[in-house]
């Protein structure tokens, strides 16, 4: 017996069959486009791009294409990066700041774990400032002692941790008798001297007699003006920074109306001068140096209102404050050839903008969360 089957059955099927051909098409067409896009993208610079991650590994970007091209394992667990002054070693902490971690960035390899803890003993180095040499760190650590019926918690001590040793050789006696809960310590290009940051002036040590030989009192140069305030300000290492330079943003405040200044220093280490600038009311911005230091780029992060902040460190201005799609914590990292901007931490991917205009080119997913990255341009490695 012949079936004859309904043409007005088939045509629901019919439909659905091109609607899918015509969505899985729409798809093909969009992927392709986004492929042609992301290609179409110039690249940021020549180099490379380490990010510490929560999956206990180093990734290792090719900034040029910006994608994964190696991983590095860590021993220590979930690492955090810093940097040797030769750019040749990583030193990784591990999030209880028990341990540090060295890595060899050409050969990728551990060179070792270090750490003053033992079974009944917990020593946290909440401060590592690092000898150019890499002959010794300087520690801000806090010792705990577990007994039967207690934990003894010891108070903060600054010592000298001898690298080839792996041991501490020295207790540094705090500066004035002040003890502190952290430290700003900064080391001359050569790692002969050490200069210890107080509120007021900077104290310089003898780095083989740890012994202080002089100091610089910043709160009474010339440079600042009379009854401007005290000057707030951190220098952190930013990888476009001339040895024994830090630029960076001070904050201060009058005495008198107590209004907030925000503004722009640089400091020779070496031959003790600062050089500074206002720029207007205090504002919770970042900053970090663009490779051919005639500019700087900062974030504002404020819910709802995120920012980029162009510095002409020429003119000595803020050139501009652009908004975009932020997220609640955020890390900036200037590329190697000044056109982008990288947008890392917290979460698992990197999105990227051009300096030209603050237009988003794109985004690159990690596959793991980050603590933090590293830019090193191509030229870094030849210092």
């Amino acid at each position: 017996m012949r079936v004859i089957r309904s043409k007005t059955k088939d045509r629901p099927a019919k439909r659905a069959i091109l609607r899918s051909l015509r969505t899985l098409r729409m798809t093909i067409v969009g992927l392709l486009a986004a492929v042609s896009a992301r290609a179409q993208v110039p690249a940021g610079g020549d180099g490379t791009i380490y990010v510490g991650t929560y999956a206990r590994n180093i990734l290792v970007l090719d900034e040029a294409t910006m994608r994964i091209k190696d991983s590095i394992h860590s021993q220590i667990g979930i690492p955090s990066l810093s940097l040797s002054s030769d750019r040749k070693h990583f030193y990784l902490s591990d999030p209880a700041s028990e341990k540090i971690e060295i890595i060899d960035i050409a050969s990728k390899r551990s060179l070792g774990v270090h750490t003053l803890s033992n079974d009944s003993t917990k020593v946290r180095m909440s401060g590592f400032s690092l000898d150019p040499k890499e002959r010794f760190a300087v520690l801000l650590i806090k010792v705990t002692t577990k007994h039967r019926d207690r934990y003894d918690v010891g108070r903060p001590t600054l010592v000298r941790y001898d690298l080839a040793k792996r041991a501490v050789t020295d207790t540094i006696p705090w500066p004035r008798g002040e003890e502190r809960e952290g430290v700003q310590i900064i080391f001359s290009p050569n790692g002969d001297l050490m200069y210890f940051f107080t509120t007021d002036d900077v104290l310089i040590y003898d780095t083989s007699t740890l012994k202080e030989v002089d100091r610089w009192d910043i709160s009474r140069t010339t440079l600042f003006e009379e009854g401007l305030g005290r000057i707030n300000f951190g220098f952190q290492n930013d990888i476009y920074e001339t040895p024994g330079f830090y630029t960076g943003l001070f904050r201060s405040s009058d005495p008198v109306n107590h209004r907030g200044i925000m503004g722009v220093a640089r400091m020779d280490l070496v031959n003790r001068q600062l050089d500074y600038y206002p720029l207007g009311p205090t504002n919770a911005v970042s900053f970090r140096l663009a490779p051919d230091h005639k500019r700087a780029y900062g974030l504002h992060s404020e819910v709802g209102n995120y920012q980029f902040w162009t510095f002409d460190l020429e003119s000595h201005r803020v050139i501009g404050k652009t908004e975009f799609d932020g997220r609640p914590r955020m890390g900036l990292v200037v590329g190697s050839n000044g056109s982008q901007l990288y947008i890392v931490t917290a979460g698992a991917t990197i999105d990227r903008y051009s300096t030209a205009d603050f237009k988003h080119l794109g985004t690159v997913q990690l596959g793991a969360d980050m603590t933090n990255v590293i830019l090193l341009p191509r030229s870094s490695t030849q210092r």
